[in-house]
Order: C-alpha cells, then sequence, then structure tokens
C-alpha cells in the first residue's frame, strides 16, 4: 500500500533531482500552474511555465524533455485535452511525469507516475481552487524545507534586486530633506470632503 506522505515525497524529490521542471495548467488550472512556477523559480533554476493554449506550440516549448526532466500537469474536470497530450508527450519521452488532479479516475493519471489529489469541487460556475492551491502551497514549503540554502541564496539574490530597482513601495519613496515625495492631495481632498 503506497502512503500519501509517499507519493507526496516522492513528488518533492522528482521536482528537486530533475534538470529542467516543466509545469502546465490551463483554462482555470491557469492561475495555479503560475503561482507554481512563481514559486519553483524561488526554489531552483530551469523551471519552465507552458503557458499557450496551441498544442503544436507546447510541443515545440518541450521539444528537449527526456528523462532527466520533470513534467507536472495540472487539470480538474473538464480535464484538458491538451494538457493531457502533453503529459503524454512528457511520458513518451520518458520525462517523470506528475500530475495534480481530482482522482485516480483522472485521465491525467494515465501518463502520471506520481498523483496529487485534491477536490475541485465546482460551485456554480466557478472552480473552487482552494484545494490544489494548498497542495502546491504545501510543496513549495517541502521543497524550500530540502533545498534550505539555494532557497536563501536565491532570496538574498532576489531581495538585493528589489531594493536596487525599487520593486516594491517603501522602497520607492524618496526622501529629500527627511520628508517623503509621495503625492497625498488626492486622499487629503477626499478626506476634506467627508
Amino acid at each position: 500500500m503506497i502512503l500519501i506522505r509517499d507519493v507526496f515525497d516522492r513528488a518533492v524529490d522528482t521536482i528537486l533531482g530533475a534538470r529542467t521542471v516543466y509545469i502546465m495548467g490551463l483554462r482555470s488550472c491557469a492561475p495555479l500552474a503560475e503561482f507554481l512556477n512563481f514559486y519553483l523559480n524561488m526554489v531552483r533554476d530551469n523551471v519552465v511555465l507552458l503557458n499557450t493554449t496551441s498544442i503544436s506550440e507546447t510541443f515545440e516549448q518541450m521539444i528537449r524533455i527526456n528523462e532527466k526532466d520533470c513534467f507536472i500537469g495540472i487539470s480538474f474536470p473538464r480535464y484538458s485535452m491538451r494538457t493531457l497530450k502533453a503529459l503524454e508527450f512528457a511520458s513518451d519521452r520518458n520525462a517523470k511525469v506528475l500530475s495534480i488532479t481530482d482522482n485516480d479516475h483522472s485521465p491525467m493519471c494515465l501518463y502520471s507516475y506520481c498523483n496529487l489529489f485534491a477536490k475541485s469541487d465546482m460551485v456554480s460556475i466557478v472552480d473552487s481552487l482552494v484545494a490544489p492551491l494548498s497542495i502546491i502551497n504545501a510543496l513549495v514549503v517541502a521543497l524550500c524545507l530540502k533545498a534550505p540554502e539555494a532557497v536563501r541564496n536565491n532570496l538574498e539574490t532576489l531581495e538585493e534586486a528589489w531594493s536596487n530597482y525599487q520593486v516594491y513601495l517603501n522602497d520607492e519613496i524618496n526622501f529629500i530633506d527627511d520628508e517623503p515625495m509621495l503625492d497625498y492631495s488626492l486622499t487629503r481632498d477626499l478626506l476634506k470632503k467627508d
């Protein structure tokens, strides 16, 4: 009997050990794929987000995938045929294929050797992505715990870039004579009206 923890640990080790990690999630799963891509780039290098809706362009982006690589496919009902075909291609090229999907009856499991399951119930026309996002969040945390030195180095580099290139608002306040140079006139005008 395979324990859920064992599957999860296998997914973490596969992602850390891969030369390149390819991620694909389309339509309502696109935000999940983008979230995973954003944080995996903080943990490791060589992360590729496949963000096209053209199946031929997907294969062109994956042309170098092989047994040293990992492919993560994210899909929930109604399952994306483009994501499924990309999983099949990755599997045919002997890449280690992971899926994040809803259950073991998902077609994503046909090509994946490691499946992480999360419920994605539809409420009205809106897919609930809370459970899949929790799985992805847990993956990122586990990856950070297994590769703390790489994460620390990457974050230090990012912090320096964010500071040098004023990425965040608190860095964008320029002080002259100890007074911040921000235009609060609109706020003051709104407050005066009340």
